[in-house]
């Protein structure tokens, strides 16, 4: 294992050439350097991403007044540059860290440790495939990022959304269920639960039976994400389970009209189904997907 991450058999640079079709950076791009030298007029970093050397002047490294670049940077950090200048076809290359604004540098950095996690995914799938790490890159990577930021990003929205997400990329179906599994062992997703009471009363003669027909059939639209629980006539406790608010919301609403329908279907007898609306709170703890 290499300090990226990934495999001992390809370099961080390599794997995002082979990723991205990309071995220089272009102005104004954000990337990550390592500090290998530090001057009186300034420092040099290697750039991981491109394995390509470039140059922080003195005045460039921060916005407050400094003497030395030792005031603010040591050998080996690694730090988030901005490129500005690039000459010679890339030969020269002079970058900057005080032109990086926070949100920027933190955006970097979490993209930075999607595609070391993205590393160590493929070096699992090469291994899970018996094909080459390049091989995996260029067959499963390169189509992933032409729909996502990352292939991180991609694993992510299999855990979310189901293998689907893979087809509509257009992997090949012999990969797809290696791939699942390599991703729900890796990612864990942050997960929420809504709760909603939900009150049904009805004089119809066979309102027992509309209600237990209604709520196994809204269940059915997501077994493994919503939960119903008797309380006390007429109220029924609503679970539902979402990796975002947003999508738990959403999933509760096409329950709750189902049922309302299931209910209200050729129903002429005095119904009324409606609900409550309880305090919601995130759970701490993540869940591995799956």
């Amino acid at each position: 294992m290499s300090e990226y991450g990934g495999s001992s058999e390809i370099r961080y640079s390599e794997f995002m050439k082979l990723l991205y079709d990309k071995d220089t950076p272009s102005e104004q791009e954000l990337t990550i350097g390592q500090v290998i030298k530090i001057e009186d007029h300034g420092v040099y970093v290697l750039l991981e991403e491109y394995d390509k050397e470039a140059y922080i002047p003195l005045k460039e490294l921060s916005t407050r007044f400094i003497k030395h670049p030792r005031e603010l940077v040591k050998l080996n950090q690694r730090v988030i540059v901005k490129i500005y200048r690039i000459r010679r076809g890339g030969l020269i290359i002079n970058a900057s860290m005080k032109r990086v604004l926070p949100g920027e540098r933190q955006k970097k950095l979490q993209e930075w440790r999607k595609l070391r996690k993205s590393l160590i995914m493929f070096s699992q799938l090469a291994e899970r495939l018996k094909i080459p790490l390049t091989e995996v890159i260029s067959k499963i990577g390169r189509p992933m990022v032409a729909y996502y930021d990352t292939p991180y990003d991609a694993f992510e929205a299999v855990v979310r959304w189901g293998e689907d997400v893979l087809r509509d990329i257009g992997l090949p179906d012999e990969f797809i269920p290696i791939l699942v599994e390599v991703a729900k062992n890796n990612i864990r997703l942050r997960e929420v639960e809504l709760k909603r009471n939900l009150i049904i009363s009805s004089l119809a003669p066979d309102a027992i039976i509309r209600v237990k027909k209604a709520l196994n059939e809204g269940v059915r639209i997501a077994p493994d994400k919503i939960e119903v629980k008797y309380i006390s006539s007429p109220r029924y406790l609503v679970r539902v389970k979402g990796y975002d608010w947003k999508d738990a919301v959403k999933l509760f609403n096409k329950f709750y009209e189902k049922v309302k329908a299931i209910i209200l279907e050729k129903n002429d007898y005095p119904t009324e189904i409606s609900y409550e609306e309880l305090e919601e709170k995130r759970k701490a703890r993540k869940v591995r997907a799956g």
